[in-house]
């Protein structure tokens, strides 16, 4: 998207194919450009989405929320990314995500999540940034917690 004063500013998602269904991280700026992601997804995969995690309550995370809706994918966000989100002026995501003590998703409020990892490491970019990771694998998402220094 392109800032006023500021310029093009990148962003990243993740989808990973699971099976036979597809899982989405993070939405792009809005929803137009998500209704393009999800059109890809179905022409280049063919598989269903079956959620959408966003990794924290900004627009390059949070923009495309009513597109996900829409196309009726579960939505899940840490709970301070939900309770954030009408401040920020996004969409909530339908369902909270709840974290234990050493930071790791409670597994209770992220059911289907099959290999993602969901982790809260605490304020950092935002004060609800979470990042996800792929069991079995060497990829670690960390969203915009993870940030060029330039």
């Amino acid at each position: 998207l392109d800032m006023p004063g500021f310029g093009a500013v990148a962003s990243n998602g993740l989808i990973v194919r699971d099976g036979g269904r597809v899982l989405v991280v993070d939405t792009a700026w809005t929803d137009d450009q998500t209704a393009q992601i999800l059109n890809w997804i179905k022409q280049e995969i063919n598989l269903p989405v079956a959620l959408a995690v966003v990794t924290h309550a900004h627009q390059d995370k949070m923009g495309g929320m009513d597109a996900l809706h829409a196309a009726g994918i579960a939505t899940y966000a840490n709970a301070l990314s939900n309770q954030l989100a009408p401040q920020e002026g996004m969409v909530a995501a339908q369902h909270s995500l709840t974290f234990a003590a050493n930071g790791w998703v409670e597994p209770a409020t992220a059911p289907n999540f099959g290999p993602l990892k969901v982790f809260y490491p605490g304020p950092g970019h935002t004060s609800d940034n979470i990042t996800v990771g792929i069991d079995g694998t060497d990829i670690a998402f960390g969203g915009c917690l993870i940030k060029d220094s330039k």
